[in-house]
């Protein structure tokens, strides 16, 4: 869902006064690929272009030097867990990560529980076909149509790529829809393909955040933010990691958003409160 076209336009310039330039990055997005076959290397491949490429490049403000040896990731939702994973899959690591409300530990039994996320639940019976929202091939960008009203500008029981996220939660098929992907719409029998089995541990290692810090393979620096309302991944999964982190002597920093949901930074934020509750917590890292 969505894309580098949504990252918070506040973000950007504050950004860009500290010394960072923001590189946006779109990656191909399940379920048309996998995650260890799309997302990560595309994620991977982006920052060694940052760090091999870019430099090379001559930009048209000329006052801009670029610095290969200092990157940083910042990551939403899932492009936090593939921020955080170039910290086991890039040779060269960022300096920092900052993910916000992702996804940290897929070996965590949540994943393999029903979840009902809020007002979802007069929905969970309505049949629908799967792979209706499925492409013949891979996207990088998916946004709903505004006549569908979506909550939050992102997701609506309405919308065909919505119903299978809510799918993924109500029948605790993440982490197969992630790991397997599905076939293109048409395909015969999508009843096949609603109860598939869970992925095998050696692969959601490969993945999970979790998984690498107890096996020593993250070392970057990295900052956590969370909101306590969040009803897709619980963000007592992050204290664990962040818990995990320190254990292992990983310097992570941890902000939690009292009653504040998924994707909280994208919500309408007419008093500023929002942001600056961000700017106060994370902003001067």
């Amino acid at each position: 869902m969505l894309s580098r076209k949504d990252i918070r336009p506040r973000q950007i310039p504050h950004l860009l006064s500290h010394g960072l330039l923001p590189i946006l990055v779109d990656y191909r997005l399940c379920p048309e690929t996998t995650l260890l076959t799309g997302p990560l290397p595309d994620i991977l491949t982006a920052h060694t272009w940052a760090r091999t490429s870019l430099p090379t490049l001559k930009l048209l403000k000329s006052s801009i030097t670029i610095s290969p040896t200092h990157t940083a990731a910042i990551g939403y939702s899932t492009g936090g867990l593939l921020a955080m994973s170039l910290s086991w899959t890039s040779p060269h690591p960022p300096s920092a990560i900052l993910s916000f409300y992702s996804p940290t530990n897929y070996q965590s039994p949540f994943w393999q529980t029903p979840n009902i996320p809020s007002h979802s639940h007069p929905y969970t019976t309505t049949p629908f076909n799967l792979l209706d929202c499925v492409q013949p091939n891979p996207i990088t960008s998916y946004n709903i149509p505004p006549n569908l009203l979506a909550a939050g500008g992102w997701m609506t029981p309405s919308d065909a790529r919505s119903r299978l996220i809510l799918h993924m939660n109500w029948r605790a098929q993440t982490l197969p829809v992630l790991f397997r992907g599905l076939p293109r719409a048409g395909t015969p029998h999508p009843e096949s393909y609603t109860s598939m089995p869970q992925p095998a541990e050696e692969e959601i290692i490969k993945a999970s955040p979790y998984a690498q810090v107890i096996r020593g393979n993250y070392k970057s620096p990295t900052h956590i933010v969370f909101g306590t309302k969040d009803d897709l991944i619980p963000w007592h999964q992050a204290e664990e990691t962040v818990k995990a982190m320190r254990e292992h002597g990983v310097d992570v920093g941890f902000t939690l958003g009292e009653g504040e949901p998924h994707l909280f930074d994208m919500y309408r934020d007419p008093d500023g409160k929002r942001w600056g509750f961000l700017l106060e917590r994370v902003g001067r890292l």
